[in-house]
């Protein structure tokens, strides 16, 4: 018998809103690797993990890929290299296993990581496709995302206000992700600019906080987890 690796989307948080296919996926599976960042005292934090244990799977099959949070990417580099020999040995055995994200598993997720050794090395994958935050983000917001010919950019970690600006006026809709790294100013943005935001913050869970006004935003305290949608130029 001949082993494969897949790469599994768990949705945004909602465990509702998983693929029928990905959940059956990680039924079968013998191991599953899910994400989980460990800070310098050795506390472990994994949204991945939050949403496995709302399913109806196994929880022995459960693996951590400890991630140091640190700005050195080494760290990370190391993570990803050591997965990728343990899945690698899984194959070899014959095992199914899967290695999850939160999301969408070809947006910002830890299994892209894993390609390039996947095709030099002839490990057989897949990646089951899942819904993102911000495609969740445009249903509770209530707004599409998009119409007949408008652009729409998703956007990570922007240096400041006038690169958000230059973005804003070239796509109808623009999508900030990690909007944690631009939280000194992207308030002030929003003031400034009085354009027409969606902001949400743990959204498919039940910490789910959502605001389309700055009164409802200026005080709040912006967590990892946290989207914003601009509709600009419309």
């Amino acid at each position: 018998m001949s082993g494969k690796v897949f790469g599994v989307a768990l949705g945004p948080g909602d465990p509702e809103l998983i693929t029928v296919k990905a959940l059956n996926c990680l039924k079968k599976s013998e191991k599953i690797y899910y994400p989980a960042t460990q800070s310098s005292k050795g506390n472990q934090d994994s949204f991945s993990l939050v949403i496995l244990k709302q399913l109806d799977v196994e929880e022995k099959k459960f693996i951590p890929i400890n991630v140091p949070m640190s700005k050195d990417r080494s760290h990370a580099v190391k993570a990803y290299a050591d997965l990728f020999l343990k899945v690698q040995k899984d194959v070899e055995e014959g095992k199914q296993v899967s290695v999850v994200s939160e999301g969408d598993i070809s947006f910002f997720s830890t299994f892209s990581y894993l390609l390039e050794d996947f095709r030099k090395n002839s490990v057989d994958f897949e990646m089951i496709p899942g819904v993102p935050a911000f495609i969740l983000g445009g249903s509770v917001g209530k707004l599409p995302l998009v119409t007949q010919n408008d652009k729409l950019l998703v956007a990570p970690d922007l240096e400041n206000k006038p690169e958000l600006k230059a973005l804003l006026a070239q796509n109808q809709t623009v999508v900030l992700m990690k909007i944690s790294k631009v939280r000194e100013w992207i308030k002030e943005f929003i003031e400034e600019s009085k354009l027409q935001f969606f902001y949400g913050e743990y959204l498919g869970t039940e910490k789910q906080f959502t605001c389309t006004d700055m009164d409802s935003l200026r005080d709040r305290q912006i967590p990892y987890f946290a989207i914003l949608i601009f509709y600009g130029n419309k």
